[in-house]
């Protein structure tokens, strides 16, 4: 085994020469084969170990089982104790959370290049059970990532079996974790009950279930390559949206848009062609992004930030402007794209923020009043666009709705001597 796996780091890790490298350690057989053979292959390596005190005193022995294991061989080991008071259903998706966290934290503190876990064949077939079991697109089925971003997992290339071979012919030392026989989490159901029986089936399946993961993963690239083909000619940029043909998209299979939109965080593809049937303005959203059906297309952006962003000029040192923004004072040559005002009718400080429900303007060249809400929607406004859309006042009133519309209860064309100019950036 130590030399299949130096040959496969020389042939597909080969980054890992001569890197400081962070060895996740549970104290179980999987990671303390991958501690053995790191340590028998020289590789600078550091070791940090989880205690989420789930099983009492039997975790605390495994950390110090770990700990004595690293002090005997002068390794750098890292622990932290975790207290995770969550429903039980939640408790492996919240570790996984907390622990790689910490990992991360561990590589930036120490200078560790790479996280590496312990992560075998048997561990990435339960995975494609998992993601099968609960619906998933091609790459769900290609089990786990043997390199993703600074996690790499050397051990994906063997089976259970030959791990524990290893252990016992080198006579490695282990700790075995109780839970693992119970069946309260659907990982250990899989492993414990559905595995054994594919065994039964077929004395072979392990390897062959290898083969076709492997199968899964070429295939997984040329669809990917196909999706980024077809995006590429008809997902058109417009400065931070993503414009699309609701035409184009109605002659594809649900598979086809499950595959353009699934990296966007849209995981079902009949929510997407009922939004190329909608009216104009409906909009779903995932956690990242949100699609507005807007006439013959759909416009894919990246959420907003709620955070309101308020600047200020105060007519002394105590201003806050960006740096697109100029408040001048003068005679000027007046032009229709700066706000011209007199300084002395302007209650200081001018604020310019995101406009908001209620918002009144006397808008120039109309008669009366009217809603902020209205006028943008008067000017065909996305959702999109409203909720980036800026006013700008003083103590008083709404001046500007900027770039759509001057309120004319203190703009002056004659007689002006204080200008305020937005620029694009």
């Amino acid at each position: 085994m130590l030399n299949i796996l130096n040959k496969h780091i020389e042939n597909d890790l080969s980054f890992l020469k001569d890197k400081k490298l962070l060895v996740c350690v549970s104290g179980g057989v999987d990671s303390m084969v991958l501690l053995n053979l790191l340590h028998k292959m020289n590789f600078k390596i550091g070791v940090a170990h989880c205690n989420f005190k789930l099983r009492n005193k039997e975790s605390d022995n495994d950390s110090l089982f770990v700990k004595n294991i690293c002090k005997t061989s002068s390794i750098p080991f890292f622990s932290k104790d975790f207290d995770i008071n969550i429903p039980k259903h939640s408790v492996q998706m919240s570790a996984r959370k907390l622990r790689y966290e910490w990992f991360y934290q561990l590589l930036e503190i120490y200078e560790y290049d790479f996280i590496l876990t312990a992560h075998h064949l048997n561990d990435s077939i339960e995975t494609f059970l998992i993601n099968l079991i609960r619906s998933t697109g091609i790459d769900g089925l290609t089990g786990i990532k043997s390199v993703n971003n600074k996690v790499i997992r050397p051990l994906l290339y063997f089976n259970k079996s030959q791990i524990m071979d290893y252990a016992i012919d080198n006579k490695i030392q282990w700790r075995e974790d109780s839970s693992n026989k119970k069946n309260d989490y659907l990982r250990n159901k899989i492993r414990n009950k559905l595995v054994p029986v594919l065994n039964d089936i077929d004395s072979d399946f392990i390897n062959n279930f290898s083969n076709t993961i492997d199968r899964l993963k070429d295939s997984s690239l040329i669809l990917r390559k196909h999706t980024e083909n077809f995006k590429s000619l008809y997902f058109k940029e417009n400065n931070d949206e993503i414009l699309i043909l609701k035409s184009i998209l109605k002659d594809l299979s649900s598979t086809m848009i499950f595959n353009l939109f699934n990296d966007y965080g849209f995981k079902n593809p009949e929510q997407i062609l009922n939004l190329c049937n909608a009216k104009s303005g409906k909009i779903i959203s995932s956690k990242l992004f949100s699609i507005l059906s807007n006439r013959t297309q759909l416009v894919l952006k990246k959420n907003i930030n709620n955070v309101e962003l308020d600047y200020f000029y105060n007519n002394d040192d105590d201003c806050f402007l960006p740096e697109n923004i100029i408040v001048e004072e003068g005679s000027f040559v007046i032009d229709n794209k700066s706000l011209y005002l007199k300084k002395s009718e302007i209650k200081f400080p001018i604020i310019i923020r995101r406009w908001q429900s209620g918002d009144l303007i006397y808008p120039t060249g109309m008669n009366g009043k009217k809603l902020v809400s209205k006028l943008l929607k008067d000017n065909k406004l996305s959702i999109f666009e409203k909720d980036k859309q800026y006013v700008l006042t003083d103590q008083d009133h709404i001046l500007w709705v900027i770039g759509i519309r001057f309120d004319k209860r203190k703009y002056s064309n004659t007689n002006s001597n204080l200008k305020i100019s937005i620029f694009e950036k």
